[in-house]
């Protein structure tokens, strides 16, 4: 007699029921990360209608009810019928994208930083970098940030010299 973990996980006819729950589960926290998504994002994923159907009733429902949590296993169920695979790489897509903005705005805040404490190798590099650069500008706006920062004011230069850098650098 052979153990039904001898066979191939891809055969559902021999996956143990553990292994069946667990991947229930998973279906139902995708469906649950499914109901967070903006429309915009969820028109992406090319969802069948019924499980489209499921998460806007879902988003209907109030807070604070056990029905939300019903719906969710309902929207686990749906899940079943559907190939995941397309869905979750349209989410670690859109998760890269998220982490290569946060990336590019803590560049953009070291850079900031390091302006206002004066670093010219990092104005220089900018200068260099981007041919567009607006140097006068550029020092105006660092100049007046330092002289708030001593003055302890609130820092609305910092923040247009940041918004500077990113209108430099995505441009």
């Amino acid at each position: 007699m052979t153990d039904q973990n001898d066979y191939p996980e891809d055969d559902g006819e021999y996956l143990s029921k553990t292994r069946r729950k667990k991947d229930m589960h998973a279906l139902q926290e995708l469906g649950e990360k499914l109901t967070t998504l903006p429309p915009s994002l969820l028109a992406k994923c090319n969802l069948p209608p019924e499980l489209q159907n499921a998460i806007d009733e879902y988003k209907r429902i109030p807070p604070r009810r056990g029905a939300r949590k019903r719906q969710l296993q309902f929207i686990g169920r749906v899940m079943r019928d559907v190939d995941p695979e397309p869905i979750q790489q349209v989410l670690d897509e859109q998760g890269q994208q998220s982490e290569l903005a946060k990336r590019h705005f803590h560049h953009l805040e070291i850079l900031r930083e390091q302006l206002l404490d004066g670093d010219q190798a990092t104005l220089d590099a900018l200068i260099r970098d981007y041919s567009d650069t607006d140097i006068q500008y550029m020092r105006a706006l660092i100049r007046q940030a330092q002289k708030e920062k001593a003055d302890n004011k609130a820092p609305s230069a910092s923040r247009k010299l940041f918004a500077y850098l990113r209108e430099l650098t995505e441009a």
